[in-house]
């Protein structure tokens, strides 16, 4: 009996997926539960503001305006409304990043906000969330918390932090 068959939900979704695609573990892993956990905190810790992030975590922070007020927005649009934004920029993601791996936080649950958090290539993160889930809230971070990618469910998109290229972000989100 293969390990996942024990999940369910997002995380089994994914996992059926990456099989089915022969998608490595060394691109694309859940993290164990105390690396997650590190994971979760520290994203919390840099990006959101702590009032909000104490009474609502990472939950819709995003459109919420729950970030932190000193963390610099680089860019921000809504897919397929903003200037010309395109669904395909998440396919451009590692030029974006310029990463060999980053974090995935997905959310499971709007009413329990419980995330799975992966480790994997920026060339894969396209593929789960245009491939293997139904549209659900993420956020993409690089391994040492300097931006955050978020998208929300009305398809709203940031890029938060320091290190990324708005040019290069603007190049790849617009047609």
């Amino acid at each position: 009996m293969q390990e996942y068959q024990k999940w369910n939900g997002v995380r089994l979704e994914i996992a059926e997926y990456c099989q089915k695609n022969h998608i490595s573990e060394n691109d694309f892993r859940f993290l164990r539960i105390y690396e997650w956990r590190n994971v979760y905190e520290r994203v919390l810790e840099r990006f959101v503001d702590e009032r909000y992030a104490r009474n609502h975590g990472l939950y819709w922070s995003n459109i919420e305006n729950g970030f932190q007020k000193n963390v610099r927005r680089i860019y921000a649009f809504a897919e397929g409304v903003e200037n010309n934004a395109s669904y395909e920029w998440i396919e451009k993601l590692p030029e974006i990043v310029k990463c060999e791996k980053v974090y995935l936080l997905l959310e499971e649950d709007e009413g329990d906000a419980k995330y799975w958090i992966t480790e994997c290539s920026p060339a894969v993160v396209h593929l789960i969330i245009n491939e293997a889930l139904e549209p659900i809230d993420y956020y993409i971070t690089d391994k040492k918390f300097h931006w955050l990618i978020t998208e929300n469910h009305h398809d709203f998109v940031q890029f938060i932090g320091e290190g990324l290229d708005a040019d290069v972000i603007k190049a790849a989100c617009t047609k």
